[in-house]
């Protein structure tokens, strides 16, 4: 090919493109207008006007945060006390939560002075399942603070039913400390369920456990339901 033709190809092709450029650019009904930048916000006003209510000091914050609690004790009190079932609920769903986050103290010295009764077991029994989800180790304490060994037993049951569902690993724990689950069966039976639902987590929990009776009392359990997953269908 000659040079001229040459030439007159690349000429062509660059014509070709700028056209293209061009009508992009100029398609629609007009020119493209670019997007206009953000406004910057306004400058910051030279006037201030302080509030006409004064600031609250450390010890009215403390104040109010302190009868905001007994309100909050005398409510659980007095829907407890009116004895039928959503009076408790409301307690216990509304009002307890906050007081077991952040007054513990207070929750411990409610149930104390239940006079022994419905009301007493019932709310001991509510603030076992609450706490132990919440500070394992201080609901525990106050468990095994109880002067009769009745109600901790019984708080303790609740605590492990309570954790099995959410936490098994923790609800052995807390099982052992309080002797209860191993001689009724209760512990072999939730292991089992745990390693059918997840068989990995419960074999990796067990292998972690010192060797003893109460190990191998849960590994017959998570064997046999291993043995169950081998059996032909």
């Amino acid at each position: 090919m000659k040079a001229a033709s040459i030439v007159t190809v690349i000429a062509a092709t660059l014509v070709g493109i700028g056209t293209a450029l061009w009508l992009h650019a100029h398609d629609g009904d007009g020119p493209r207008v670019p997007y206009p930048k953000a406004t910057p916000p306004p400058a910051p006003s030279p006037v201030f006007t302080p509030a006409s209510d004064p600031a609250p000091s450390a010890a009215d914050i403390e104040r109010e945060a302190r009868e905001h609690v007994d309100r909050l004790v005398l409510d659980v009190e007095r829907l407890l006390a009116a004895g039928d079932t959503l009076s408790r609920e409301t307690a216990f769903t509304f009002l307890l939560p906050e007081l077991i986050q952040t007054s513990p103290e207070r929750v411990v010295a409610l149930v104390a002075q239940q006079p022994p009764g419905e009301a007493r077991d019932i709310l001991r029994d509510e603030v076992a399942r609450q706490w132990i989800t919440r500070d394992r180790d201080a609901a525990v304490r106050w468990m095994k603070a109880f002067e009769n060994p009745e109600e901790t037993r019984r708080s303790a049951n609740v605590a492990v039913r309570t954790l099995a569902v959410v936490a098994p690993e923790q609800a052995i724990e807390v099982a052992d400390q309080f002797g209860i689950g191993r001689d009724d069966g209760y512990l072999e039976r939730m292991v089992q369920l745990w390693a059918q639902d997840d068989l990995h987590e419960a074999s990796r929990w067990l292998d972690t456990q010192p060797e003893g009776p109460g190990k191998d009392q849960l590994r017959a359990r998570v064997d046999l339901v291993r043995e169950q997953r081998k059996a032909p269908g």
